[in-house]
């Protein structure tokens, strides 16, 4: 699975991070990727994105940001979009079926201070939390 965004470097990286931390910990066999739809290679995550996360004990320290074809797309089973543009370009573009496609809606913090990439992070968090239990559900079925 992908979490997608624009540059790669503010909310698709932590919500890559909090998930496969929280997979980690709950035992599941899965894990997670972020690209960017308008990402430049190899730009390291924001220090804020950074800053927030270690926060709650995860490292991006190391994440550099990925394009969209960097991978095989269509390896993905499934997409969570920050927004609904980015679902739209992940369709137009790449010709991903709509029912691979889930938007979070989590708003952009980039150019924000510390407190606005906190919030995202929070939202992020809490969104991810219910995509876990989607795994869970599906684990125990």
């Amino acid at each position: 699975m992908a979490f997608v965004c624009t540059g790669n470097t503010c909310r698709s990286p932590m919500a890559e991070a909090i998930f496969n931390k929280l997979s980690d910990e709950k035992g599941l066999n899965v894990g997670a990727v972020s690209f960017g739809m308008a990402a430049a290679n190899g730009v390291p995550a924001s220090f804020n994105a950074q800053k927030a996360c270690e926060e709650i004990g995860i490292d991006l320290s190391q994440k550099k940001a990925n394009f969209v074809f960097n991978y095989n797309i269509a390896q993905f089973e499934r997409f969570y979009c920050m927004t609904d543009e980015h679902a739209m370009m992940l369709r137009n573009f790449c010709s991903i079926p709509e029912e691979k496609i889930t938007v979070m809606n989590i708003s952009d913090p980039f150019g924000g201070n510390l407190d606005v990439y906190r919030a995202c992070r929070d939202e992020i968090y809490n969104s991810v939390k219910e995509i876990i239990k989607e795994y869970e559900s599906e684990k125990n079925d």
